[in-house]
């Protein structure tokens, strides 16, 4: 028995770190379908996260988000990349924790900083200085960090590592655990 038959894999983690492109990359090698909550967030509002932000705020993001945890863990056998923010409402952990396998990607600041700062449309990380930037990214890193320690597994995102690479790593590291 693998420790994900049955079950839903969740990538968490702050923005950035990778998780849906290793996401990806773990589902080809379990063959189940990949879902992004973040874009079936934009689907069904009919915008992107950031006019989600812009025009209506981000509570109704995190009311959007909430609604998508909750249908995604109605369902089972699917690798899924969830929001940075996801894990941060009691109710989404109790669905993810209770319908899947947790999986933590965690990165540098500086690896971070520099992956955020070549993406414009991140709304939580405007800023107007490099400065202002890597603080804001520290900042709420630090505020989520505890939501994401609570995860099943941890694993470090690299520049080193491809998602390729990383989500084989993750993939045989949990085999050696059957």
């Amino acid at each position: 028995m693998y420790p994900w038959d049955g079950k839903n894999v969740y990538f968490i983690g702050f923005m950035a770190t990778g998780k849906s492109r290793v996401g990806q990359e773990f589902a080809r090698l379990l063959g189940r379908p990949f879902i992004d909550s973040d874009d079936l967030i934009e689907e069904r509002a009919g915008m992107s996260i950031s006019d989600i932000f812009s025009r209506e705020g981000e509570p109704a993001f995190r009311q959007l988000e909430i609604k998508i945890v909750r249908e995604i863990s109605k369902k089972k056998n699917q690798v899924v990349a969830l929001g940075g923010g996801a894990v941060i409402d009691e109710k989404n952990w109790q669905k993810i924790s209770d319908s899947g396998l947790t999986i933590c990607l965690t990165a540098p600041a500086d690896l971070l900083y520099d992956r955020i700062s070549r993406k414009t449309h991140r709304p939580l990380m405007a800023s107007s200085s490099s400065a202002e930037l890597l603080a804001k990214i520290k900042n709420l890193f630090a505020q989520r960090e505890p939501y994401y320690t609570r995860a099943d597994y941890c694993f470090k995102s690299s520049s080193a590592l491809s998602p390729r690479k990383l989500a084989a790593k993750i993939y045989e590291q949990l085999l050696d655990e059957v």
